[in-house]
């Protein structure tokens, strides 16, 4: 409990921190693009994000949380917390996972609404998708997260969820999803980068050691 309470409290000071979503600034135009993103907040869609925060981002959360790990439960590996979230079993990890994943929906519905700051969240999905590397997602969990959400979304919306709705919702998400990927791919190459210098590096100290062990100067 203590370690979620600490979680929590520093994922509150992030998100103050970086004030990446902005619900208080109207959508753009129609017609407007935003960073080569089109705007996709039509009259439906934006009442589709109302309809979603109405339900309750944490119950919404917990439904992405089920429909994603029946999907396929390795896709945790996207949310994996160093001494928070590992397997996704047990109360405190379900529980850190139902608000990740409110996270999630937060951010894509802020897209759908054209309500965030373009090059700010580009910045903080570029930031979180470097730290995915590390916990082993690949880029199938993204897909499987994308399509847990589809099924949340027809759950929670029913009718209302046409498929203009539904294009709008997949559309913001494979735009976060791009940024997230792209960012989790530069830190695996920056890995792979630094254990092959560390590899080369750890040869030649074996060569140096194995010549100073048959030199005449050698103990």
């Amino acid at each position: 409990r203590k370690k979620l309470h600490e979680y929590a409290e520093g994922q509150h000071q992030v998100s103050k921190d970086q004030l990446v979503l902005q619900p208080e600034v109207a959508a753009p135009a129609s017609n407007a693009k935003v960073g080569g993103l089109p705007n996709l907040a039509t009259p439906v869609a934006l009442q589709s994000w109302q309809q979603v925060k109405l339900v309750g981002l944490d119950s919404v959360g917990e439904m992405l949380r089920v429909n994603t790990l029946a999907l396929d439960s390795e896709a945790v590996k996207l949310f994996r917390v160093p001494g928070i979230v590992s397997t996704g079993e047990g109360m405190l990890q379900r529980m850190a996972l139902r608000h990740l994943c409110s996270k999630v929906v937060r951010f894509v519905g802020s897209v759908v609404a054209g309500r965030y700051d373009y090059l700010r969240l580009v910045e903080t999905l570029s930031k979180l998708g470097k730290t995915r590397a590390a916990g082993g997602a690949r880029k199938e969990h993204f897909e499987a997260l994308k399509q847990g959400l589809d099924v949340t979304l027809c759950e929670v919306l029913g009718d209302a969820y046409t498929k203009e709705v539904q294009h709008a919702w997949m559309t913001a998400y494979s735009f976060n999803a791009a940024i997230m990927i792209e960012g989790m791919r530069t830190a695996q190459g920056t890995q792979a980068a630094t254990g092959t210098s560390m590899s080369k590096e750890s040869g030649l100290d074996g060569k140096d050691a194995a010549l100073q062990q048959f030199s005449p100067l050698g103990a």
